[in-house]
């Protein structure tokens, strides 16, 4: 049976805090806004969906039976604030810079997210995005796309 849910869950707990001591509020499967407001700044959202989506590849059987690997690729988006809002670039750019950072040092201590998964690589993005998508939105942010090695059985 797969532990997606629960990889995500584990995702969910994790604890980043900004340079600012600021922990952005983190938005699961079951919990992630219509849309974004700046009252919900700093965030993170963990999608299934979009430009950045979710998805699982290379699933393959182990040897006979029903057991298989998947790997999955999980987003977690950090939006930090509205574009329009501040000064721009010199105001946050120190911020994303080491969010990535210490997402990194979490990232070390989450080599195992749930009991038959492992965390297999973590590439981090620090830029401007849009959310949700299609909506003329734009936000300061970091994303964080994860591959998941599973091992799925029983």
């Amino acid at each position: 049976m797969s532990e997606i849910t629960a990889i995500y869950d584990a995702l969910e707990a994790l604890t980043v805090k900004t340079t600012k001591n600021i922990t952005p509020t983190v938005y699961n499967l079951d919990t992630l806004p219509k849309s974004m407001s700046t009252a919900k700044l700093p965030c993170r959202l963990l999608l299934p969906v979009g430009n950045n989506p979710g998805e699982g590849r290379d699933a393959s059987f182990i040897a006979i039976g029903t057991h298989m690997t998947i790997t999955w690729q999980i987003s977690d988006l950090m939006l930090w604030q509205a574009s329009g809002q501040g000064i721009g670039l010199p105001e946050f750019s120190v911020e994303l810079v080491d969010y990535c950072g210490k997402y990194l040092d979490k990232m070390r201590t989450f080599r195992r997210p749930s009991t038959n998964s492992t965390l297999e690589r973590v590439n981090m993005t620090p830029g401007i995005y849009e959310w949700p998508t299609a909506s003329g939105n734009y936000y300061s942010g970091v994303l964080c796309q994860l591959e998941i090695k599973e091992v799925a059985s029983g």
